[in-house]
């Protein structure tokens, strides 16, 4: 099967040399098709300073609209775990979080900042962020709280959407394919006058039936079905049906020279999403709808050399958790809120720019809990709010001849936590607030052309929730006290790397040193009387070796082609956790969910006469989870009896019962894709994701799917 695979990627491939110039038309006249490869002239969105990626000290990667079309991914979550060497933890039933540099991806810690053209995304669930009106991805690896305040410790995936002028144009998606699935996208924009300008899209995707999870694995499958466990492969995930719907729509105008008002939307509905809870359902079965809509302006002007933005947004995100499988919980519903505006003031003076702005972002928190009989009860937590301000400046020069760049950054943010009142949860209305500083400093150097070397040093934080500061709450017989004195969660980075691009050549390479320590991570611990409240009492130090690098043989042709190499690698030396046991003992482990080793590399070929298609692989390397799966009799504590839960009459993973951590498998997933367009407008399209039918997972339990194979057909106008 993987030979058969290879040869009909090598076949398709040699096709170009079918095709006639003169049947189909190239439709550049300057080879602009392949300028994407030239990624140091992209200017990024999510440094609020205007400058390009050549002239940045961070490491920064960008992910184009090429790659975005190539990839059989319609979401964020599936784009990055695909094209970048970062950490993804995927359940099924669209839902995913991300994370990088050794912090650990987590759907309640969250260590990066997501944002939309931007600004906060309204949502940390990336698996629910569509790709149809995405023009590329930006991803800030380290520390950038000096740019965006609290959360961004590992880093920030800015997601950049289309803004569309000129001729109006669009395009239409139909694809059909594996698990009954079928997609609709449309997109449209350009200008309707020289004064306004649009785009709009919607996309539709529906899986009927359960996926199939792979059969087999690439590499030691003996120990990958110890751990995964036999009756785990090339079965029915049961409960994993979905349909989801995506609305997004732009009007820009011209108000004057120099300024433009830009109103945007976007409607996202997750219909019936059949979430099965692992592959044994130990903890039965759900179903939720997800529903988010989010509105925004923004507001660009230009007066001599200063770059004016103001941009208010709002959106909410509401989300219902319905028992389909009797695991003895009743439904659930949350609100998530976020809200505020972003001021900024881009000043270029001779090749320098400043950057100063304003942040004031509120991020609000609701939710109700009903019992198995439909009545509500007490939830888990209070409602909350946290309200930060933040206020920052961000430096850049450029000095000898513009081959050293250098940046200095600094902000303050004031956080305020409000704790509503809840009747259920016995607490009164509360709040706390406090001050966090936050500075970064970069230098990049030019050696010689093509050829630099680069550094960078900040410090970040993780402001903690309302309810884990202030209030006293009971749910049942457990009571929560909040903690004043609780501190946000603290890091520092440093980094260093050098880098060699040459866009002539076809060549693009990085390596790039971090060291990070974390501190203050925040816990639930007891009191004296048995009740619970939060403290910081853990660190934790990362570093690793990140490499990025391409090759193109289409530069030896002047670009007449395009046949690229690449390799997005990270590899962690260390990521331990230190922490004291209740004897006061220090002690360290090992960090929990984040993997040794990550990378996607591949090839990709396009004959730029209209043929295309790509090989993608990504390599998932070994990481701990704690080992939950198992029954436990605590009627005799401390001797705690375990036995294996069974399934289908089998006992699951028997000889793993006593083991307290679990180190998981290596996992290969390749992805295939290939596209063919003819007579301008149309396109046929083939993609095939988890070509080798792996069995793997994100997070212990949660089998991802195996093969599946997609058909598309698009129309351009």
């Amino acid at each position: 099967m993987k030979r058969t695979f290879l040869t009909a990627f090598a076949l398709l491939s040699l096709f170009n040399f079918a095709v006639k110039a003169d049947e189909i038309p190239n439709p550049t006249d300057d080879k602009k098709v392949v300028k994407h490869l030239n990624l140091e002239e992209v200017e990024i969105n999510a440094s609020r300073v205007n400058v390009k990626v050549k002239d940045l000290p961070q490491k920064i990667e960008v992910i184009t609209k090429r790659t975005i079309e190539a990839s059989p991914a319609s979401h964020v979550a599936g784009l990055l775990k695909r094209s970048a060497s970062i950490d993804i933890l995927q359940y099924p039933g669209v839902s995913a979080v991300v994370s990088m540099r050794g912090f650990t991806p987590s759907p309640s810690v969250k260590y990066t900042v997501i944002l939309v053209d931007g600004k906060p995304s309204g949502t940390d669930n990336i698996a629910s962020i569509n790709l149809q009106n995405v023009e590329r991805v930006e991803i800030l690896k380290g520390p950038f709280s000096a740019q965006y305040g609290s959360a961004a410790m590992a880093g920030v995936v800015n997601i950049v959407t289309k803004n569309s002028t000129g001729k109006i144009g669009g395009r239409v998606d139909v694809e059909y394919g594996s698990f009954q699935t079928s997609n609709l996208n449309l997109a449209t924009g350009g200008s309707i006058s020289e004064e306004l300008d649009f785009d709009f899209g919607f996309s539709y995707k529906n899986q009927a039936k359960d996926y199939k999870t792979g059969d087999k694995n690439l590499y030691d499958e003996s120990y990958a079905k110890s751990i995964l466990d036999e009756s785990s492969y090339g079965e029915r995930m049961e409960n994993t049906q979905f349909t989801t719907y995506n609305l997004n729509g732009r009007l820009g105008v011209k108000i004057a020279k120099d300024w433009k008002i830009n109103l945007n939307g976007t409607y996202y509905k997750g219909d019936d999403i059949e979430t099965p809870g692992n592959f044994w359902h130990t903890e039965g079965m759900d179903s939720k709808d997800i529903e988010r809509y989010s509105a925004g302006i923004d507001v660009l002007g230009k007066i001599k050399n200063h770059q004016l933005t103001f941009s208010p947004y709002y959106s909410n995100e509401e989300n219902k958790t319905f028992d389909v499988g009797s695991d003895g919980y009743g439904d659930f519903e949350s609100i998530y809120k976020n809200y505020g505006f972003q001021l900024l003031d881009s000043y270029q003076f001779g090749s320098h720019n400043l950057g100063l702005g304003m942040d004031h972002k509120t991020e609000e928190y609701e939710s109700t809990n009903f019992a198995p009989n439909g009545d509500v009860e007490a939830p888990y937590q209070p409602d909350y709010k946290n309200i930060a301000t933040g206020m920052f400046a961000q430096l850049q020069f450029k000095l000898v001849d513009d081959r050293l760049n250098l940046m200095l950054g600094a902000r303050g943010d004031h956080i305020k936590f409000k704790l509503e009142a809840d009747n259920l949860l016995g607490n009164d209305k509360s709040s706390e607030d406090y001050w966090e500083f936050t500075g970064n400093f970069g230098v990049k150097y030019e050696i010689w052309e093509g050829l630099s070397a680069h550094t960078s040093y900040g410090n970040a934080f993780l402001a903690p929730k309302a309810y884990q500061v202030a209030g006293k709450y009971t749910r049942g017989t457990s009571t929560t006290v909040g903690n004043p004195e609780l501190e946000p969660e603290t890091s520092k980075t440093v980094d260093f790397g050098l880098a060699y691009n040459s866009y002539q050549k076809g060549i693009a390479v990085d390596l790039t040193y971090f060291n990070t320590h974390h501190k203050d991570k925040i816990i639930r611990t007891y009191l004296p009387d048995y009740s619970t409240t939060y403290t910081n009492a853990h660190s934790a130090d990362m570093d690793g070796l990140e490499v990025t690098a391409s090759y193109d043989f289409g530069a030896l042709k002047q670009y007449d082609y395009s046949l690229r190499l690449y390799l997005n690698y990270t590899h962690l030396f260390d990521a331990k956790v230190k922490y004291e046991d209740a004897l006061g003992n220090k002690l360290e482990g090992e960090m929990r969910f984040v993997r040794n080793n990550t990378a996607s590399f591949g090839i990709e070929y396009d004959n730029l006469k209209g043929f295309s298609t790509k090989l993608n692989g990504r390599y998932i390397g070994h990481r701990y989870e704690n080992n939950y799966m198992y029954l436990a009799d605590y009627s005799n504590w401390p001797d705690i009896t375990k036995e294996p839960i069974v399934y289908q009459g089998k006992e699951v993973r028997p000889k793993l019962v006593n083991e307290e951590l679990l180190y998981h498998p290596i996992s290969y997933v390749f992805d295939y894709s290939a596209s063919y367009t003819f007579k301008e407008h149309y396109t046929l399209g083939i993609s095939i994701a988890n070509l080798l039918n792996e069995n793997y997972t994100e997070k212990d339990g949660y089998n991802m799917p195996g093969r599946s194979i997609m058909a598309k057909f698009s129309y351009q106008f």
